[in-house]
């Protein structure tokens, strides 16, 4: 027995240093990353070093301020004043009663493309702009929230970090006060929840009566592919009424941040079939347990997603960077605009399986790069949307977590551009891989397999 247990203390001793040794890594990546970032904050490094300073003496908050730095150069925004000018536009339209939905829609558009057009173009690492003032109230409102909302204290402190922390939940949206706006606009049934009700306090009831006030209130006008430039500031967000699907997701996730409740937002690089989202959230709940809506405010919480679809990819819209993705920035000779802020859930969605597909000689010795893509077909469309990348490997581009039942094609870098290395295919549901004729793809009868364009 003193023999079995001494081999055990062993064990458990060497599991306990794996333990230290895997945080002593952990820490030093995330030491190395800070000083990336107060690297690319340039002038405004102060305004970081001023938060880092001021959280010292606070374990947990630093934990916070540390994270959100350490990831900060994953987001950015507008560069100059251009956007502002745009945004005070845009209240003036939505001032004008007389106007219809789509009259204001069509007014912004115009605006968009006479005056704004290139303005996504400008854009600066937020690491650059943001103020020492502006993150501490964010990270102090959030924790806050964390430890006094009931409907908050089952997220675990990674949880936290991306469901309810983050100061942005999309690029280029506006640093402001959007917790408060959106507080003031969208919290009176929470105000007003009864304590002997059953939902009282819990992260379903508190999300169920945020998300139908904005819907209720919103005032949505059906849905549009075009809108002009997002509105993407928070006094802008709640009054638009016109938009798409992501649109009022994105409404959706903010005004249940601000009201406390983790969630998190999720999108897919194309539609699938007619009907399915192409941004949706979920809420962690009490159980600790991710409840998803099918698409925007539109669909209850807690809703089973969409289970007749299927699709490509589907990202979960991250604050921390992935790993995967940094890799590939740094490492690629063509780089395609992946947004570094994405992880990859989508086995959580669909049946998925790994690719191996084999690449003509020729067809390799022309390629520049080991990284190579995969596209989905777009439905009445002769174009490719690229939805992920993977590396070749012994002759053969792979991609891991594919969506079956998707028709996809593969392409490599020349180095003057995507060639297609691959014959189009689909991925059947039983993992087998049917080529294609490349005339053929736009025949009626493999219209099943494609998707609709975002």
């Amino acid at each position: 027995m003193r023999l079995i247990r001494g081999v055990w203390n062993r064990i458990g001793n060497a599991a306990g240093m794996l333990c230290v040794f895997g945080a002593l890594v952990s820490c030093n990546q995330q030491d190395m990353a800070i000083k990336e970032t107060l690297r690319q904050a340039g002038d405004n490094r102060g305004e970081l070093e001023y938060v880092l300073e001021y959280y010292k003496d606070n374990a947990d908050k630093l934990a916070c301020a540390r994270f959100l730095i350490a990831n900060m150069p994953a987001h950015y925004s507008y560069a100059g004043n251009a956007i502002d000018s745009y945004y005070a536009i845009a209240k003036q339209v939505f001032a004008d009663t007389v106007l219809t939905p789509e009259q204001q829609r069509d007014s912004l558009l115009a605006v968009t493309d006479r005056s704004f057009a290139d303005l996504p173009n400008h854009t600066v690492p937020d690491a650059r702009i943001i103020t020492a003032d502006f993150l501490i109230r964010n990270i102090d409102a959030a924790y806050r929230q964390w430890k006094e909302c009931p409907w908050a204290i089952q997220a675990t402190f990674d949880e936290f970090c991306e469901y309810l922390l983050p100061y942005k939940a999309v690029e280029l949206q506006s640093l402001d006060a959007w917790r408060d706006t959106l507080q003031n606009r969208f919290m009176d049934g929470v105000h007003n929840m009864e304590p002997d009700d059953e939902q009282y306090g819990t992260a379903m009831g508190v999300a169920d009566i945020v998300r139908g006030e904005v819907q209720n209130k919103m005032q949505r006008n059906g849905l549009y592919t075009r809108s002009g430039l997002p509105l993407l500031r928070a006094d802008l967000l709640p009054v638009q009424t016109f938009g798409n699907i992501p649109d009022y997701a994105l409404v959706g996730a903010l005004a249940l941040r601000s009201a406390g409740v983790p969630t998190a937002l999720y999108e897919t690089p194309v539609g699938a079939r007619d009907v399915a989202a192409t941004r949706w959230f979920a809420i962690l709940d009490d159980r600790g347990q991710l409840q998803t809506t099918e698409w925007d405010v539109s669909s209850g919480i807690g809703w089973e997603f969409f289970p007749y679809e299927r699709g490509p990819k589907v990202f979960q819209m991250t604050y921390a960077m992935d790993a995967r993705r940094l890799e590939y920035k740094k490492n690629a000779k063509y780089q395609y605009t992946f947004e570094l802020a994405r992880k990859d859930v989508t086995d959580k969605y669909f049946l998925t399986a790994n690719l191996e597909l084999p690449v003509e000689g020729p067809i390799r010795r022309q390629l520049k790069d080991r990284y190579v893509y995969i596209a989905s077909a777009v439905r009445d469309s002769v174009d490719w949307c690229i939805v992920d990348f993977g590396r070749m490997h012994h002759g053969k581009a792979c991609f891991d977590n594919m969506g079956r039942e998707v028709m996809y094609r593969g392409f490599g870098y020349d180095g003057h551009g995507l060639i297609p290395i691959t014959d189009p295919f689909i991925l059947h549901k039983d993992c087998s891989v049917e080529y294609i004729d490349c005339d053929s793809v736009s025949a009626p009868r493999y219209d099943y397999w494609r998707n609709d364009p975002v």
